[in-house]
């Protein structure tokens, strides 16, 4: 299903490079939301959002949105790769 929303936002409000922030978060609080009222799953969500099950669960850690999830193998295996990927990005 795809949702469309159109939003008035008063002039000056939203500068030209600060809109694409914007739409990003509103993608994100409604994935986080729809998740939180158990309507999606954590792929689901992630899939709202254009990340692995693994990068959500890390939006869900950064807010602060508590989670239960069974992880199998491919879901560890991403874990070591974004840590690994974390890691070299940080410089360590």
């Amino acid at each position: 299903m795809r949702l469309e929303i159109e939003l008035e936002v008063p002039d000056g409000a939203v500068d030209k490079g600060g809109e694409a922030e914007l739409v990003r978060s509103v993608k994100e609080q409604t994935a986080l939301k729809l998740y939180s009222e158990q309507r999606v799953t954590t792929g689901e969500a992630a899939g709202m959002l254009g990340l692995t099950r693994i990068g959500f669960l890390d939006v869900l850690r950064r807010t602060g949105i508590g989670f239960q999830v069974e992880l199998d193998e491919e879901d560890f295996a991403q874990l070591r790769r974004w840590r690994d990927d974390k890691a070299a990005q940080s410089g360590r």
